[in-house]
């Protein structure tokens, strides 16, 4: 309870002081335009609060998983650039792009996310649930690469191709060369909700003699050992990934459901994940939808505890299953509860309780129950 504690009073510490500079850096006129240079910094934290596991597994009390600091700009409403690394286990970068919006389809180019998946999509802000779903770790993360952006009335598009050549620092751990796409399409919108259907696909090449091998995930990083892989198929060099996702939203209730498919070529091994979660704001708050980029905002409290009330309230369940075992991998099922507080726009805690199941390919079974805090800051 002391490291508890301990944590608890340096991230509001942290809170305490980003909160009181905010992260407006400049903003002005220059000959035949304007501009506007912000900062922004997200803070995710968890601390265990306490968990029962099978031998074989690990768990940390403690995982600063994301300080995410970053500079995005804005000149003469067309150009938008954005730079940002993570420092939270060691420097890394994360965002490097420029986009032009002076068209009506968006161009990007640098290092940003492929266009791939429902829950690749969401901000980890945003999500219903603190951590991300095992299946949809399946997909892409970052690329680099150029990509564009189009939408309609009622739908949008997204598509990218992506290099493996920029080096361990541009193109990541796993570099792989692809061409990445992305269609959503809501059918119904009313007053009260909507429904929004998705489809991605992307065909990729990994680096010659690297072999394809995919990963899930324990859905925490306070439990290692959790984590369902595949085998390596060292003879292949390039595989398909397809997603297919569904949403809806009536009034202060929002469901997701996606699956999310793995071939690899020549009739190698597929694998397969999908999952389901729904959340409900008890508090009455609704999220936000953007046909562009077929995803969601996140809860702003109309009561916030700086003006007297008492935040906003949300209840969040998943159910997921990540399938490698085809060729000899492992089967993984994660079920998590959820209760998140936002008492202002800019923080959110979540206590999550979680049951994790593995079934590692030629050794026992292993099972976690874990109880959770998320403490997590955005400005």
């Amino acid at each position: 309870m002391s490291r508890l504690r301990s944590g608890l009073a340096a991230w509001l510490t942290l809170v305490t002081c980003f909160s009181a500079a905010g992260m407006e850096l400049d903003r002005g006129d220059f000959a035949g335009g304007s501009y506007d240079l912000r900062g922004y910094l997200r803070v995710d934290e968890d601390l265990s609060l306490g968990a029962d596991a099978s031998p074989g597994v690990s768990q940390r009390t403690s995982d600063l998983r994301r300080v995410r600091l970053g500079v995005g700009a804005l000149w003469d409403g067309d150009w938008v650039a954005h730079v940002a690394g993570n420092f939270a286990r060691r420097s890394a970068l994360r965002d490097l792009w420029l986009e032009y919006r002076g068209w009506p389809v968006r161009i990007e180019v640098g290092r940003f996310p492929e266009p791939f998946s429902l829950g690749e999509s969401i901000a980890s802000t945003d999500s219903l649930l603190a951590t991300l779903a095992s299946p949809a770790v399946l997909g892409p993360d970052y690329g680099l690469g150029v990509g564009f952006n189009y939408r309609g009335e009622d739908w949008g598009i997204a598509a990218g191709t992506f290099t493996r050549n920029g080096g361990p620092t541009l193109s990541g751990l796993y570099p792989e060369s692809a061409n990445t796409a992305r269609v959503t399409w809501r059918p119904l919108a009313g007053e009260q909700g909507y429904l929004h259907v998705g489809l991605s696909a992307s065909q990729r090449q990994v680096a010659p003699g690297a072999g394809v091998q995919l990963f899930g995930s324990a859905e925490s990083g306070l439990l290692l050992g959790m984590a369902p892989q595949s085998p390596l198929v060292g003879a292949a060099d390039r595989y398909r990934l397809l997603a297919a996702e569904l949403m809806f939203r009536l009034g202060p209730v929002m469901g997701l459901a996606e699956t999310i498919q793995a071939q690899v070529a020549n009739g190698g091994p597929a694998w397969h994940g999908a999952y389901a979660e729904a959340a409900w704001c008890l508090t009455g708050e609704q999220r936000s939808y953007s046909t562009r980029y077929g995803t969601i905002g996140g809860i702003s409290p109309d009561r916030p505890v700086d003006l007297g009330g008492w935040g906003a309230w949300e209840v969040a369940a998943r159910w997921s299953v990540t399938d490698l075992s085809d060729g000899g991998g492992d089967r993984g099922q994660v079920a998590t509860l959820g209760l998140n507080w936002y008492p202002v726009d800019a923080i959110r805690l979540s206590l999550i309780a979680q049951h994790a199941h593995l079934e590692p390919a030629g050794q026992d079974p292993r099972d976690s129950n874990l109880a959770q805090l998320l403490l997590q800051f955005s400005l």
